[in-house]
């Protein structure tokens, strides 16, 4: 078994929580394809693509147990880090303009709190993909 160590001596199984990170990345990524594509522009149905693209290279890598990315990887890798940032900032953007105009419906506060959770979540799945193995 593979340990992975982080953040002030916590170690996690590397293995087990990028393939349930890969997971519940591929289902939420899904669900906010669906969710949103009534309003989804260019950007953000290229970038769940290559979310959805980047965890089925990852979990490929994971059952060949290939510790080393490819091309691939790194490409739709980084994609994923930009759609990462831009779902952050356009959830940021967005919480600030309801808190501008005290405005709370149900639509914004869940839109917000997905986009910030599932930013969080690609972002700890990218540093987890690429944290030092020991």
């Amino acid at each position: 078994m593979e340990i992975i160590q982080f953040w002030g001596g916590i170690c996690v199984n590397d293995k087990v929580m990028l393939k349930n990170l890969s997971y519940l990345n591929l289902i939420l990524s899904v669900v906010y394809f669906l969710s949103y594509l009534q309003n989804a522009g260019y950007w953000v149905v290229s970038g769940l693509l290559s979310v959805i693209v980047f965890n089925w290279l990852t979990l490929l890598s994971l059952d060949r147990e290939q510790i080393k990315w490819f091309v691939f990887q790194w490409f739709f890798g980084a994609i994923t880090l930009l759609f990462a940032l831009y779902i952050g900032y356009s959830a940021l953007q967005l919480l600030l303009d309801a808190v501008e105009h005290s405005y709370y419906p149900g639509a914004t506060v869940g839109l917000v709190a997905a986009g910030i959770l599932f930013t969080l979540l690609l972002l700890f799945h990218l540093f987890l993909s690429r944290a030092k193995k020991e």
